[in-house]
C-alpha cells in the first residue's frame, strides 16, 4: 500500500508539473501574440497616413490638401510649365495635330500655381472618374462636353469659373490660363487607385535592362527619360533639354514610366481633325522601373484603366508615375 500511495503522489506531481508548464507555455504563446500587435499597431502609427497616388507616407499637414486633376497644355507655346513638377501622376496622350496634352494628378504635394491650363478630350474623362478625383479644365471639345455632363466627380471649367484662374500677360491666349490652388475648397472626394500596386521590393525574372527611353509624338515634342541609379528615378528630358519647372528650374522626375499601347483613329465628321483613343478593351504596355524594363498589358473593366502583369495589379515603386499613351500603330516611335 505505501509504494501504491507512493506511486500515487509521484503521478499527481508529474501531472501537477505538466499543467503548470502548459499554463507558461500558453501565456507566453499569449504574450508574445499580444506583443506582436502591438508592435505592428505601433510600426501603422510611426508609418502614418499613407497616400493613394504615389504609396509614399503623407504628412499630416498634407492630407487635407484639395485632391484633384487638371489638363496642362504641352504645345511649344505651353513650355515651359508650371506645378507639373510636382504632379503625382501625369498621364500624356495626344490631341489633334499629334500635339499632346497632359492630365496631372495632384494629392501629396500641392503647388501654388499649375498650367497652362487648357481644355477638356473626351477620353481623358473616364480616366479622371476611375481615380475619383475632381476635374478641372479650361473649356472642352463638343465630344468632351458631351460626357461631362455624365461625369460623377466633381468638375471646375475655366470658361464659366474664371476665379480659380489667373491669366499670365507675358504670354498670349489660349496658353496663359493658369490654375491658382489656394482657391480651391478641399473636395470630399477621397482619391481610389485602382491601377497599380505599391511594392519597393518587387522584382520580375523577364525584366530587360534599360536605363533610357525614347518617345517621338511629333516634330517638336521628343520626349527622353534617363535613369538615374542613385536615386532610383528617372529624369525627363524634352526636345533634348531637361524638362524644367518654370517657378523653380527643377527637372521632373518619375520613379515610374509606363508606356501603354493604345489605338487611335480621326473622328468620322469632327472639321478639326479632332482624334478618337481607344482606351477600352486590353493592349501592351511596357513598365521602366529600377532601371529595367517589363513587358504587361493594360485591361479597361468598369470603366477602369489598370496595369497588369500576368492578370495582376503591377507593383510599381512608391513615388512619382507617368503613363505615356502611344499610337499602337507607331511603336517605332519608341525605343529603349
Amino acid at each position: 500500500m505505501k509504494k501504491a500511495s507512493y506511486l500515487v503522489i509521484l503521478a499527481l506531481i508529474v501531472l501537477l508539473v505538466g499543467c503548470n508548464q502548459n499554463e507558461d507555455s500558453m501565456k507566453s504563446a499569449g504574450d508574445l501574440e499580444s506583443t506582436a500587435r502591438i508592435d505592428t499597431e505601433k510600426q501603422q502609427l510611426e508609418i502614418g497616413p499613407v497616400s493613394i497616388t504615389t504609396g509614399l507616407p503623407l504628412e499630416e499637414e498634407n492630407t487635407e490638401n484639395p485632391k484633384f486633376s487638371v489638363m496642362i497644355e504641352n504645345s511649344p507655346d505651353a513650355r515651359p510649365h508650371s506645378g507639373l513638377v510636382q504632379a503625382d501622376v501625369v498621364y500624356e496622350m495626344e490631341v489633334e495635330g499629334n500635339v499632346t496634352r497632359f492630365l496631372a494628378l495632384y494629392n501629396d504635394d500641392i503647388p501654388e500655381k499649375v498650367g497652362p491650363a487648357r481644355s477638356s478630350r473626351h477620353y481623358y474623362l473616364p480616366v479622371a472618374e476611375s481615380w475619383s478625383m475632381p476635374y478641372i479644365h479650361f473649356g472642352g471639345s463638343p465630344q468632351a462636353y458631351n460626357k461631362l455632363s455624365t461625369l460623377n466627380v466633381p468638375t471646375i471649367d475655366g470658361m464659366t469659373q474664371s476665379n480659380y484662374f489667373i491669366r499670365d500677360s507675358s504670354r498670349y491666349a489660349p496658353h496663359n490660363a493658369y490654375l491658382v490652388t489656394n482657391q480651391l475648397d478641399a473636395f470630399e472626394e477621397e482619391p481610389i487607385n485602382e491601377k497599380f500596386a505599391f511594392d519597393e521590393d518587387a522584382s520580375y525574372e523577364e525584366a530587360l535592362n534599360s536605363t533610357s527611353l525614347e518617345i517621338t509624338y511629333n516634330n517638336f515634342t521628343h520626349v527622353e527619360y534617363q535613369y538615374d541609379e542613385e536615386a532610383n528615378q528617372y529624369k525627363r528630358f524634352l526636345e533634348g533639354q531637361p524638362h524644367a519647372d518654370r517657378e523653380t528650374g527643377t527637372q521632373i522626375s518619375a520613379n515610374n514610366i509606363i508606356v501603354a499601347y493604345a489605338n487611335q483613329q480621326l473622328i468620322p465628321g469632327d472639321n478639326s481633325g479632332r482624334i478618337d483613343i481607344t482606351l477600352t478593351g486590353t493592349g501592351e504596355a511596357v513598365y521602366f522601373l529600377d532601371g529595367q524594363a517589363v513587358k504587361g498589358t493594360w485591361k479597361t473593366e468598369d470603366g477602369n484603366l489598370g496595369f497588369y502583369l500576368d492578370d495582376t495589379l503591377i507593383a510599381l515603386n512608391p513615388g512619382k508615375t507617368w503613363v505615356q499613351v502611344v499610337d499602337a500603330s507607331k511603336k517605332e516611335n519608341v525605343s529603349y
